[in-house]
């Protein structure tokens, strides 16, 4: 997907989480609920960069769910600034159910880039969160 993103004049920045930790909003702030991926230092210069240029307001969910796992695969662009960003990872369904149940009543699920000492490089809010979680199909 990044070198069709690419071959199409994108600028792709992709993100593979070491892990991605789903974030119920009893876990902390209303804002911050959502899907954390932990973002390798490699794009710690280059997501935000790519951020400040773009605004990343399109996005695309593909995912997969085998076993009690699910994998996900966010695509975020901007067509007008030629910029993407792919969030890859995976999350256990079991572990994700108290964010499931916070997505059904609120309508919106949130997708947050962090490295591993905490610092933010990208929030984004999606307002499909059926797109993400098979069970709110």
């Amino acid at each position: 997907m990044a070198d069709r993103l690419r071959s199409g004049g994108y600028d792709v920045v992709t993100v593979r989480a070491g892990h991605v930790a789903p974030l119920a909003p009893a876990e902390g702030d209303d804002d911050r609920f959502g899907l954390v991926y932990v973002a390798p230092d490699s794009v710690a210069e280059s997501l935000p960069a790519l951020v400040e240029r773009a605004d990343l307001d399109e996005y695309e969910v593909f995912r997969r769910a085998v076993g009690g796992d699910l994998f996900v695969l966010v695509r975020l662009t901007d067509a007008d600034a030629r910029a993407a960003v792919l969030l890859v990872g995976a999350v256990t369904r079991a572990s994700a159910e108290p964010l499931v149940d916070a997505a059904r009543q609120r309508g919106v699920v949130h997708s947050h880039v962090e490295l591993l000492d905490g610092t933010r490089l990208l929030s984004v809010r999606h307002d499909d969160p059926a797109a993400f979680f098979p069970a709110l199909e």
